[in-house]
C-alpha cells in the first residue's frame, strides 16, 4: 500500500509541476490535466488516510496526512477563487506546491 501511495503522490506532483509550467507559459489550460492531478491526489490522500486510521501509529504518516489535507484545502481554495479569464495567482500556486512537496518529503521520510 505504501508504494501505491507514493506512486499516486508522485503522479500528482508531476502533473502539478506540468500545470504550473504550462500555466505560466500559456496562461489557459484544458481541464484534463487539472482533473487527473486532483483525482490522483484525492486517491492518494484517501489511501494515506486509510493507512493512518487503520494501521499502526506513525507520527510521520500522521503529519504527512495533515499536511496533505492542508495542501488539498489550498487546491480547492484556488479552484474556488480562480477566474476563467485570468491565470491563477502565482503566490497561491507556489504555496500549494511548497506545502505538497514538504508533505511528500515527510511521507517519504517516514517510510
Amino acid at each position: 500500500m505504501n508504494a501505491a501511495i507514493v506512486a499516486l503522490f508522485t503522479l500528482a506532483i508531476a502533473l502539478g509541476a506540468s500545470l504550473a509550467w504550462l500555466g505560466t507559459k500559456r496562461g489557459r489550460l484544458g481541464r484534463m490535466i487539472p482533473a487527473v492531478h486532483g483525482g490522483g491526489a484525492i486517491a492518494a490522500i484517501s489511501l494515506l488516510g486509510y493507512r493512518v486510521f487503520t494501521g499502526p501509529e506513525n507520527l510521520w504518516f500522521n503529519s504527512a496526512f495533515f499536511l496533505f489535507l492542508l495542501t488539498a484545502i489550498g487546491g480547492v481554495f484556488m479552484l474556488a477563487v480562480h477566474r476563467r479569464d485570468e491565470p491563477p495567482f502565482l503566490g497561491l500556486v507556489a504555496l500549494h506546491a511548497l506545502t505538497g512537496i514538504v508533505a511528500f518529503l515527510v511521507l517519504v521520510g517516514g517510510m
